[in-house]
């Protein structure tokens, strides 16, 4: 995290937190969520829109983390932003192809360590890393080696084959809250 959100963490305490406003979609951009505009219908409005600007997406993702309960969140300063998560708290891209293939958080942070696997309820797949639980971006599925074996599907990364499991929850499979309110 920014030394000057630590800082400024330090100095306010307990500014309350905000919930609804920031949404990660699901293949790693941000949106606003500008729930304070007059005539705001969550219809129409309730997608938000993109936040395009690098400093601020950059910003963004190096005071991004979670809390205890698996509330992912944007420390902006003293005030805590909850995201609202279209699919899972991280997207993975994907470098390489095959077995050699490495994978990147939206975040722009290496994943070093992928520990398990699982096939979603949309084909999508999600993994538990050293950095926390995520997607793969549906983009990059193709790259991965991802191969059929009996009734399990084997994906080979890194020198490691991690069977892939099925799971139709993942956001409870994997420990985090996909719609965080107080």
């Amino acid at each position: 995290m920014d030394e000057q959100v630590l800082k400024a963490m330090a100095r306010w305490p307990n500014v309350p937190a905000v919930h609804g406003w920031l949404r990660l979609d699901r293949r790693g951009g941000w949106h606003l969520i500008d729930r304070g505009q007059e005539g705001f219908d969550e219809s129409r409005d309730g997608r938000g829109s993109p936040i395009t600007s690098p400093p601020i997406v950059e910003f963004i993702h190096r005071n991004y983390a979670h809390d205890d309960l698996g509330r992912w969140y944007w420390q902006n300063g003293p005030q805590r932003v909850y995201a609202d998560l279209d699919a899972a708290p991280l997207v993975f891209r994907v470098f390489g192809e095959g077995r050699d293939a490495r994978l990147v958080a939206h975040t722009g942070e290496p994943v070093s360590r992928v520990d398990a696997g699982w096939v979603g309820p949309d084909g999508e797949v999600l993994l538990a890393t050293d950095l926390g639980p995520g997607g793969v971006h549906d983009l990059d599925l193709g790259a991965l080696a991802i191969e059929e074996r009996g009734d399990t599907m084997v994906l080979a990364l890194g020198g490691r084959e991690i069977a892939l499991a099925e799971t139709a929850d993942p956001a409870g499979t994997l420990g985090f809250v996909m719609r965080p309110r107080p």
